[in-house]
């Protein structure tokens, strides 16, 4: 109980932070640390690891699914195919998003528990002001998934990068 609640004061003091323009907490840390326990349960079937479309190449051959999003076929020119191959052997799902829109119907489509996601600050705030948040996971699409987060280096849709490392690390 005291957990919990000290985590909803967090999330509540960065909610606030940024309402006054002060220089906030690490959300995505609060988030992890809150969920890993509840998150290494889960069966990882029942986990995706979802990248954003600005960390792959511009010179990225990918096709693009509706179902799917952007279908990675290992080319190495970024970390995308590397993740992806690491997923596929330790039996995660794995997804490139084009947009958080689709992330959640994404979601909502493969009955996720669980995700491994990569997102800017942007996204992260647009995130937690449109899902709730609560004790038993994120609320997206009507599911409670548990996440695991990083944060991309820049906000930047194009070229972008990430701790390829710190996504290992949490597979």
């Amino acid at each position: 109980m005291l957990k919990k609640l000290k985590f909803f004061l967090k999330l509540y003091l960065y909610k606030t932070q940024g309402l006054l323009g002060l220089k906030r907490c690490d959300i995505m840390s609060i988030i992890n640390d809150y969920y890993r326990n509840d998150f290494r349960k889960l069966e990882k079937k029942d986990i995706a690891i979802i990248l954003p479309h600005c960390l792959i190449s511009k010179k990225c051959p990918a096709k693009f699914s509706k179902s799917d999003g952007i279908l990675c076929n290992k080319c190495n020119l970024c970390g995308c195919g590397e993740i992806y191959a690491i997923a596929e052997q330790k039996g995660y799902q794995f997804y490139i998003s084009p947009s958080v829109g689709f992330t959640k119907r994404l979601a909502r489509r493969k009955n996720l528990r669980g995700v491994i996601g990569v997102a800017c600050d942007y996204e992260i705030e647009r995130g937690i002001s449109s899902e709730k948040i609560r004790g038993t996971g994120v609320k997206i699409a009507g599911n409670s998934i548990k996440t695991q987060g990083i944060r991309l280096h820049v906000y930047d849709c194009i070229n972008n990068n990430v701790d390829w490392d710190k996504i290992i690390e949490l597979m």
